[in-house]
């Protein structure tokens, strides 16, 4: 823990409930010589934001931009309920085929116009546009036959199937069709220059690569924020990041586990507090199963290559702790994982004998395996990263396959880059983070209809697996659509289309007399009860 003047720690319940650190920044805080400064939180973000269109070409960083600038039909809180915003209320028919939506009275955009059923609408009908390029909130109204404003307050929305988590894309951002409504290309348009939402906060400036600022909306209808200003400071390197703590030049932000274990045992990180949470982080490794290529279409290869791998040492000595092996990307905490299911242990012995019978053998005895002539040296496709760790654990696997005869070559690209390659299915293999919400339906990533416009990049086709998915989308008894899904990851667990590496915890690092910030599972700045609460406490 360090000496008398190293950083304090907590740690943050575990939280029960099934992409990239936030972190802050700004001037103006407690102590600033002038007293009628505004306060500011400077938050860090490790990556730009794709588009600040709020509603296109969507990362984590781009939703939670859209949670503090706009507002949504319904939102989670820290403990993960969905709770009433726009709407202050709706009722389902009783088919559960249509929901209407009642508007909250009296809600502004940053420009004074008032929010109408009309900017539902049109959200709604602007992500389902593959050219507005939404997998986050587009693939979640796949079933929406129609959506129309009955009147300024109204919206009602129509299904082809009842599902249990209706809701849950009405977390949808609402922008002004009025704005954007005029630009033809959403993602680049005027409107992604200076958005305009209903949210806690107004966007003030934005410098691409460097900080998005935003004020505190006065007249933001659920009440002002208790910070004046919130800043969005972009540092790639999480080192860089650091050090801009200890500074004072960034005020709260996730940090690498290596890192975050120095900052606890600094006497020179003595003005900062700390805390650990579980969230819903998954890091996955996709094998592309499309025919592509000749070496993951068999099941028996893409579990050798796990059992290969010691998973348990990697997180005692490079992860110090802040890690669990994965199962499934259902995740351990949440009441929707099947308690039977275990992670696959080292054994390199069994790898190799997988191996063996799928006829991968190393018959010119040059180190490395082959088939048909043809050796196994595939690429493993990884983002650049301010994360250290994905380094390491790319270096990590590229060793211990090595060892049982795979050669891996690690291909890493700048973000925007990488994501265009994993859209297209273009790669071998494929790694990066994946965040998930408490919704159980994971019928985005696995079902095969969601190879282009879900999360399916790596071309899973299996009827079961279809099958499964669809009927967890029909059930409305809990127990009955828990066993669905415990059958569902029985079956991924037999086929392994992608790895579930490692569940991960988040240590966050912030200034000690910020007060307010609310760990949940789905990220400290991902829920309603995000910035907007935070406030600086000046007696620290």
């Amino acid at each position: 823990m360090g000496g008398a003047g190293s950083i304090r720690w907590k740690a943050a319940a575990l939280l029960p409930i099934l992409v990239l650190a936030v972190d802050c920044a700004g001037d103006g805080r407690p102590g600033a010589t002038d007293a009628d400064s505004p306060t500011t939180v400077r938050a860090l973000f490790s990556t730009y934001p794709s588009s600040l269109s709020l509603i296109g070409k969507t990362d984590q960083n781009t939703e939670i931009l859209a949670l503090q600038i706009t507002d949504s039909l319904v939102q989670y809180d820290a403990e993960l309920n969905l709770q009433p915003r726009l709407a202050e209320s709706w009722e389902f028919s009783e088919d559960r085929l249509t929901v209407t939506f009642h508007l909250r009275q009296g809600v502004r955009f940053h420009d004074g116009e008032p929010v109408t059923a009309k900017d539902v609408v049109f959200s709604v009908e602007k992500v389902r546009e593959p050219a507005t390029e939404n997998r986050s909130f587009g693939s979640l109204f796949k079933d929406l036959l129609s959506v129309e404003a009955i009147d300024a307050r109204t919206v009602r929305a129509r299904y082809s199937e009842a599902t249990p988590d209706v809701l849950d894309a009405w977390r949808v951002p609402i922008v002004p069709e009025h704005l954007a409504g005029a630009d033809s290309d959403v993602i680049n348009g005027a409107f992604s220059r200076h958005p305009v939402g209903c949210g806690p906060f107004r966007f003030v400036r934005a410098a691409t690569d460097q900080e998005i600022v935003l004020e505190a909306n006065d007249d933001y209808w659920d009440g002002r924020p208790h910070i004046d200003r919130l800043v969005f400071k972009i540092y790639p390197d999480q080192r860089t990041a650091y050090e801009a703590l200890k500074t004072g030049d960034l005020d709260i932000g996730g940090l690498s586990s290596n890192l975050f274990e120095e900052a606890r045992r600094s006497d020179a990180a003595g003005q900062l507090d700390s805390f650990v949470y579980a969230t819903l982080r998954v890091w996955p490794i996709l094998w592309n199963q499309d025919g592509s290529n000749p070496y993951f279409t068999d099941p028996r290869v893409r579990k050798a290559l796990i059992l290969a791998l010691d998973r348990e040492q990697f997180i005692d000595s490079v992860i110090h702790g802040l890690a669990r092996p994965g199962t499934t990307t259902f995740h351990p905490d949440t009441p929707w994982a099947d308690p039977g299911l275990e992670p696959r242990r080292y054994d390199p012995a069994e790898a190799a004998r997988l191996l063996d019978e799928a006829g991968w053998v190393d018959s010119d005895r040059d180190g490395i395996r082959d088939r048909d002539g043809r050796p196994f040296s595939f690429a493993l496709l990884i983002p650049q990263s301010p994360m250290k760790l994905t380094d390491h654990m790319a270096s990590w696997q590229q060793q211990s396959w090595a060892e049982i005869g795979v050669k891996m070559e690690i291909e890493k690209l700048e973000w925007v880059a990488f994501k265009e390659r994993r859209n297209a299915h273009q790669f071998e293999a494929a790694a990066f983070t994946l965040l998930f919400t408490p919704n159980p339906d994971m019928f985005e990533l696995y079902h095969s209809t969601a190879r282009d416009s879900g999360f399916n990049f790596m071309g899973l086709a299996d009827p079961e697996i279809d099958r499964l998915l669809e009927e967890g989308r029909r059930a409305f008894d809990v127990e009955a659509r828990r066993e669905i899904y415990y059958r569902l990851q029985r079956r991924l667990h037999e086929l392994e289309p992608l790895t579930c590496l490692f569940y991960f915890s988040s240590p966050v690092v912030h200034d000690q007399r910020l007060e307010g910030v609310r760990p949940s599972a789905i990220g400290y700045a991902r829920t309603l009860d995000g910035p907007r609460l935070w406030r600086w406490n000046e007696s620290g």
